[in-house]
């Protein structure tokens, strides 16, 4: 009783201490506030035990199973190959195969690693018809099956089963699903080592993940995502079956000025995974780069024929897309000679190689046995010299070579295989440096330069610069055969 006096009382005093436009409006956010929770209450209820039909539509926001998505900004990935393997303790060994490529177009690199541990198993807050073990035995007798008929050779690869799976695994809508962190399957953080794609822009790599289901995944009624996560990036997920909604489309090749008499358009298939062909168009003075979905635009570039269903078309044309190769008959190149100071100096670059392994003199003329740190390789360039009667020169190693991506009075950034690198001189060599070129004749010795494991005197261009005279006669040699 002493209590209910004790809250009049307070009552009593707020009324007289609180205005009356304060308590009216209290009164609104205290309304506002419950009605929320109501709305809350009857629209968040759990669905009928007879699941909806599935539906035709997708958030195009949500990936499937041998779709593409970006991950943390210009890192491409796909999981192009799955399997199930059952365990001796009727448990699954779920095996993915996860393709990663980096593409970037512009001057801003995104250096993001990719790590093992950024990858897990996850529940998604949604309603299956089954339980994951239906599914789970599904998948595993298609590897089984497709083990037995030789058509995996070990690869993970029975994907295209997962497209019968669909319909008897998810029900409703998947929009913006987000994935439950508190119920996760982690794989074994050493499965792949940890990678850089930016530092192999535009070349494929590809990681295999396998994760040992336990019974909480195998009896829940949720659907299970790979989640691709890290602490300062948007979570991704991936749903482990095809899109349900596939239909038959045409693919149209269109050469963009090049020709082929072996690519023709072609017919898919609803569910069925479709490769680019393996032949190239032909365009003369120029080097075939890759297929895009809108023409002439490089930031718009495609790895398969395999397309989402949510864009509404029957034809999808792809588009060819070059770039400009290097006019050899412009340049100096391997194997010609190159004139310097007037005649004095013919220079010729007689072999070029990539090696992981190379040997240079110390000052005192011992011997250095090189072995290319993780990254990088070295060019062993072969450098023949014919002097004739004229001025000498003392080579060193401040100003007379340098590897370049530019030629004297020309810029080559719009050929195909141009990179952009800072110049390189050699690595010190004493079989050359302080050689002195006096008597006229014939001096031959190596340069090695430690560059990028990915260059290549066939796809990158690169230049060797030399300037005995610091800015004089400068001449360039472009190292091509």
């Amino acid at each position: 009783m002493k209590f209910l006096e004790g809250i009049q009382k307070f009552v009593e005093l707020i009324t007289i201490k609180i205005p009356m436009s304060i308590r009216i409006l209290f009164g609104v956010i205290i309304l506002a506030i419950v009605g929320i929770a109501i709305y809350n209450s009857i629209t968040n209820q759990n669905p009928p035990t007879n699941n909806p039909p599935l539906v035709e539509e997708y958030d195009e926001n949500n990936n499937f199973l041998y779709e593409e998505f970006v991950f943390a900004d210009e890192i491409f990935m796909k999981v192009v190959g799955i399997n199930a393997v059952e365990t001796e303790d009727e448990k699954y060994m779920l095996n993915l195969s996860i393709r990663v490529e980096q593409w970037n177009t512009d001057i801003n690199v995104n250096q993001q690693d990719i790590k093992s541990e950024y990858f897990e198993l996850r529940l998604v807050d949604m309603y299956a018809r089954s339980n994951m073990s239906i599914f789970m035995e599904a998948l595993a007798n298609a590897t089984f099956s497709a083990m037995l008929s030789g058509a995996i050779g070990g690869d993970i690869n029975v994907i295209e089963e997962t497209l019968g799976f669909a319909e008897d695994y998810i029900t409703g809508s998947i929009e913006n699903a987000v994935s439950n962190k508190n119920k996760v399957i982690k794989g074994d953080p050493n499965q792949f080592e940890t990678f850089e794609p930016y530092r192999n822009n535009g070349v494929s790599s590809f990681i295999e993940l396998s994760f040992l289901l336990t019974d909480e995944f195998l009896n829940s009624t949720q659907v299970m995502v790979l989640s691709i996560d890290t602490w300062d990036r948007i979570e991704q997920n991936v749903f482990l079956i095809l899109r349900p909604n596939l239909h038959d489309y045409n693919v149209h090749f269109d050469f963009n000025g090049g020709t082929s008499s072996e690519i023709i358009d072609i017919n898919i298939s609803k569910g069925q995974i479709e490769e680019l062909p393996t032949a190239t168009p032909y365009k003369e003075g120029y080097q075939f780069l890759y297929w895009s979905s809108v023409k002439d635009s490089p930031e718009t570039k495609i790895r398969d024929l395999y397309f989402y269903a949510s864009e509404n078309e029957l034809v999808y044309t792809v588009y060819a897309n070059y770039q400009e190769l290097v006019p050899l008959d412009e340049y100096i190149n391997i194997n010609e000679d190159t004139i310097l100071e007037n005649g004095v100096y013919t220079i010729k670059i007689t072999n070029a190689s990539f090696s992981n392994e190379a040997t240079t003199l110390n000052k005192n003329g011992s011997e250095n046995h090189l072995i290319a740190p993780q990254g990088s390789k070295y060019l062993i360039l072969n450098v023949s010299i014919l002097k004739t009667e004229g001025k000498n020169h003392t080579l060193d190693n401040d100003n007379d070579f340098h590897l370049e991506n530019t030629y004297i009075n020309k810029d080559i950034s719009k050929y195909y295989g141009f990179i952009d690198f800072a110049s390189l001189r050699p690595i010190n060599d004493y079989s050359w440096i302080d050689l002195e070129i006096k008597e006229p004749g014939i001096y031959e010795f190596n340069l090695v330069f430690e560059v990028s494991e990915n260059m290549s005197l066939v796809d990158n261009i690169l230049v060797l610069e030399i300037d005995f005279f610091i800015g004089y006669n400068a001449v360039s040699i472009l190292l091509k055969d």
